[in-house]
């Protein structure tokens, strides 16, 4: 019979390696546990970072216009008669904005008078209409008398003198419009 003798020191080495490799296993899981947290931690102050949201007030004064001037009013010397169409209406315009201006409208200022120059007889207030609309004639910012025509504003009413033929006339508006 044969016996089979074990040295402890072989025993110890055997344990000893299992031992090596439980410890190693155990460092390797540490390390990737570590390294998982912090990648989750570091991660989570990044998302914060750029995800940050929050709420409060705050507070904006809103420009405001002035009004665009005319210097000129006037009709074309040629084509008004009293009750034909609506002839163009040439404007001299100042807009003293710091933005550009559109003239979405135009009519008569009723406020004041229309002046007549020119007339081949007696022409005194003359029954003179101003209207349009739907316009979109631009004004550029700080425009200083900007010639503009506005087609079919200006109609004579039919019962309009016939001293007033060849007149001028000058006529008070008012111009509505609107920033773009």
């Amino acid at each position: 019979m044969t016996t089979r003798h074990t040295s402890r020191a072989a025993g110890s080495r055997h344990l000893h390696r299992r031992a090596n490799g439980r410890l190693r296993a155990l460092r390797a899981l540490v390390s990737v546990a570590t390294t998982l947290v912090l990648s989750a931690v570091i991660g989570g102050a990044a998302f914060a970072v750029w995800s940050v949201t929050g709420a409060g007030s705050g507070t904006a004064t809103a420009g405001s216009t002035v009004a665009l001037t005319t210097s000129s009013v006037t009709a074309p010397d040629a084509g008004a008669y009293p009750g034909g169409p609506a002839v163009a209406l040439a404007l001299v315009v100042s807009n003293p904005n710091g933005v550009p201006v559109q003239i979405t409208a135009v009519s008569l200022d009723t406020t004041r008078q229309v002046t007549v120059t020119g007339a081949s007889g007696t022409c005194v207030a003359p029954p003179v209409s101003v209207s349009a609309t739907g316009l979109a004639i631009p004004l550029p910012a700080n425009a200083s008398n900007a010639s503009v025509s506005v087609p079919a504003a200006l109609t004579l009413g039919a019962t309009t003198a016939s001293g007033c033929q060849g007149a001028t006339f000058t006529v008070p508006v008012v111009l509505s419009g609107r920033t773009p």
